[in-house]
């Protein structure tokens, strides 16, 4: 089984083929709200942006960048 840290190693992996290098991860919520604030530098932006994932949704979020930066 995977842990939350292999996941997310796995999705900055994942965008970092797609040229997005993700700077950081951190916890935005509380036990019951997993959401993981995650700051990515892109080719698109010359600032750090971010966006709020749940563990749950990592692959819906990778796919939606996959669409838009492929």
């Amino acid at each position: 089984m995977n842990t939350i840290q292999d996941e997310f190693q796995t999705f900055s992996q994942e965008l970092k083929k797609l040229n997005i290098d993700v700077q950081r991860v951190e916890k935005a919520g509380n036990g019951s709200m997993d959401f993981h604030e995650v700051f990515y530098k892109s080719p698109r932006y010359n600032e750090v942006k971010s966006v709020y994932v749940q563990r749950r949704t990592l692959d819906t979020l990778l796919e939606k960048f996959r669409e838009v930066y492929s």
